[in-house]
């Protein structure tokens, strides 16, 4: 039905009013602020699972090196005990010794692998580190573990249920004691040469003495004092002595008592000598404290230095 011209003129009059005008404009902006909130909504929620990703992503890769850090400190106490093992209680079977040592000391080896590969450097080098102590501190402490091991041996006898066993070690202890007591009074040039000299029954030592005196005035002790070190650690031909009456009993070998002597005399500061010799792990076991410190650091970064011990 055609529209008259007064009714076309009625509705765009409708169409033009302030009133339909205001909810057009009204209508389209509610539309256009659906559309870019759902936008913003949208890349909002994208970012929030980004980042959620990051923080899973982050956790894992702490949580992989928190497995590999543990299993590297698991491994480095065993080389350390190994160690503290082959140069403080050696066995009877140095091979075995050996052996044994090996072994912590390969699994130690590769897991510093694994660590190498997670990092950080500080970490790497503090396991590293400690790797090489181990290593050191094992090659330094095979030089003593044969006078160790005959210490353990005077030890194991004043331990033992046998009276007469009991006897003969602390027999030997007060010699050792009167021994080092004596050492103090020389200097420890002289007190090489006074070993070399109880060594050798036919020498004159009151020659060597004077010859010696001669080179060395300032330094040369009482000859008196010289005699009673060499007379205290003479074994051969002198079988009054505890040391002595413990070889002929055999419970001591001629090492053992060669080993004993040589050490109480050179450390006669050291009123245990092994003490000396377990000081010489500590570079070790510094070296795995300061591993696991390093590795605290990485996996707990916000802690501070004092949750760690440092300065």
């Amino acid at each position: 039905m055609p529209v008259s011209g007064k009714e076309d003129s009625a509705l765009w009059a409708a169409f033009t009013s302030p009133e339909v005008a205001a909810a057009v404009i009204t209508l389209v902006g509610a539309l256009l602020a659906a559309y870019w909130g759902g936008r913003a909504g949208g890349r909002g929620a994208v970012a929030a699972a980004q980042a959620q990703n990051r923080g899973m992503a982050g956790q894992a890769a702490i949580d992989a090196r928190r497995a590999v850090y543990a299993e590297f400190a698991r491994d480095a106490r065993a080389l350390a005990d190994g160690v503290h093992q082959y140069v403080m209680v050696p066995g009877p079977d140095v091979y075995a010794d050996t052996a044994a040592y090996s072994q912590v000391l390969d699994r130690a080896r590769w897991s510093y692998d694994v660590v190498a590969i997670e990092g950080p450097r500080s970490v790497r080098d503090a396991a590293k580190e400690f790797i090489d102590q181990a290593v050191a501190c094992r090659g330094n402490g095979s030089w003593y573990s044969s006078a160790v091991a005959a210490f353990n041996k005077l030890e194991a006898l004043r331990r033992t249920d046998e009276s007469h066993q009991i006897e003969a070690a602390l027999a030997v202890e007060q010699q050792l004691a009167q021994i080092r007591r004596t050492a103090w009074l020389l200097p420890p040039s002289w007190r090489a040469r006074a070993r070399a000299w109880a060594g050798d029954a036919s020498s004159d030592l009151r020659a060597h003495w004077q010859a010696e005196r001669d080179r060395s005035p300032n330094e040369a002790p009482a000859y008196e004092d010289l005699a009673a070190l060499v007379e205290l650690i003479t074994v051969d031909g002198n079988p009054a002595t505890p040391l002595s009456a413990a070889l002929q009993a055999g419970y001591l070998s001629n090492q053992d008592v060669s080993k004993i002597v040589m050490y109480v005399v050179t450390w006669a500061e050291e009123e245990d000598p092994r003490n000396r010799v377990l000081r010489g792990l500590m570079p070790m076991r510094a070296a795995l404290d300061e591993f696991v410190k390093k590795a605290n650091r990485t996996l707990h970064p916000e802690e501070s230095d004092e949750d760690y011990g440092g300065s």
